[in-house]
Parts: structure tokens; C-alpha cells; sequence
């Protein structure tokens, strides 16, 4: 046996490769084949060296590396199946429906917000003092909090936001305004009659 030939387990342990590995790199013939099993030795040394040079000049111009590229492909349908599965358990919400829920909290609040006048002016009449009266106000107020704050707002699934921010939702002048459920604005408030009226 000549020096310039070796067995597969002498070249696979010169270029810190397994024995298959030389074997896949003969059949694409970066490595040449002696025969029987021997390899030459400087011709292996040679072949790798050179593939390694092309496999270097390759990543340096740019051309893609097929390994990246597919970790890259799995990893995305990895974040897919991901996003799927959460959806299907109810724990990834799409934004059109929180966009959705968020308008229906907001306009139930402003709604209920701008019932309270009506709803306090008769119970403000009866207040003694300044005190009492946002005191009255004050607990209006943390009622509709309150209740907004439930999770078990029923929000419907179809909100029709037209004209609500229009004049009579404020109590502005209009056919359903605070004119019509508090009466007349005109009414005196607080104390006793005049003297005159007596």
C-alpha cells in the first residue's frame, strides 16, 4: 500500500469528517477515488480545501444558504400553526373585533353619561347643599362606572354609531332631548316660593 493513497477512516479523521461524509463527497467528486476503498491523500486534502474556498465564495456573494432560508421558512410556519391555534383557543383576538368592542364600551358610556342630567335634575332639587349635590353626582357617576366595568357587558355585535353624536344625544335641541324626560328647563330649583307667589 502506497503512502499517497489511506483508508476512508485515516482521510475521515484528517479532515474532521465522518466516513460518510467522504463517501457523499466522492460521489459528488470533491474527493477523488483511488480504488478499494483507498483515497489519495493529497488530492482529498486538495478537493476539500477547494470546496470549502467555493462553499465561502458563495455565502460571501450573497447566494442564498438553502439551511437559513429553510430554518427561516419553518420558523414562519411554525409562528403560523401558532396564531392558528391560539385563535381556535380564544386567546388571540383579531383587531377588527377589539376595534369593534371598544367603539360599544365607549358608546354605552357616553350614552349612560349623557342620561345622568336627566336622570338627576329632580334629585338634585331636593339637595340642602353644595356638598349633598355632588355628593349625589359623585355616586352617579361611580354607578355607571360600575357598571362598565362588569365583564359581562353584552356588546352587541352590530353598533350603529349614526347620529349619536348628533344634538339630541346631547340634550341639545331636539326631538327626544332633555326637554322631553326632564321637562322644561325653566323650572325653578331649590328653596321655598317667593313671597310674592305665596
Amino acid at each position: 500500500m502506497s503512502s499517497a493513497t489511506q483508508p476512508i477512516g485515516v482521510i475521515a479523521r484528517l479532515l474532521d469528517l465522518s466516513e460518510r461524509r467522504i463517501q457523499q463527497l466522492s460521489r459528488e467528486g470533491v474527493i477523488p477515488k483511488a480504488e478499494r476503498g483507498q483515497y489519495e491523500l493529497i488530492g482529498s486534502v486538495r478537493g476539500y480545501v477547494r470546496y470549502l474556498r467555493d462553499q465561502a465564495l458563495k455565502a460571501q456573494a450573497g447566494a442564498p444558504d438553502y439551511a437559513a432560508e429553510r430554518a427561516r421558512f419553518i420558523r414562519a410556519r411554525a409562528d403560523l400553526a401558532e396564531m392558528e391555534a391560539e385563535e381556535k383557543r380564544h386567546s388571540l383576538i383579531a383587531a377588527e373585533q377589539i376595534e369593534a368592542a371598544w367603539i360599544a364600551v365607549l358608546a354605552l358610556l357616553r350614552t349612560r353619561l349623557l342620561a345622568l342630567p336627566d336622570r338627576l335634575a329632580p334629585q338634585l332639587f331636593d339637595q340642602p347643599t353644595v356638598g349633598d349635590t355632588r355628593n349625589l353626582i359623585r355616586a352617579a357617576i361611580r354607578e355607571v362606572l360600575d357598571d362598565l366595568a362588569q365583564p359581562n357587558i353584552e356588546l352587541e355585535a352590530d353598533i350603529d354609531l349614526e347620529g349619536v353624536a348628533g344634538p339630541e344625544a346631547d340634550g341639545g335641541e331636539g326631538p327626544g332631548g332633555s326637554e322631553a324626560t326632564a321637562g322644561s328647563d325653566d323650572q325653578r330649583l331649590g328653596g321655598s316660593k317667593p313671597a310674592a307667589e305665596l
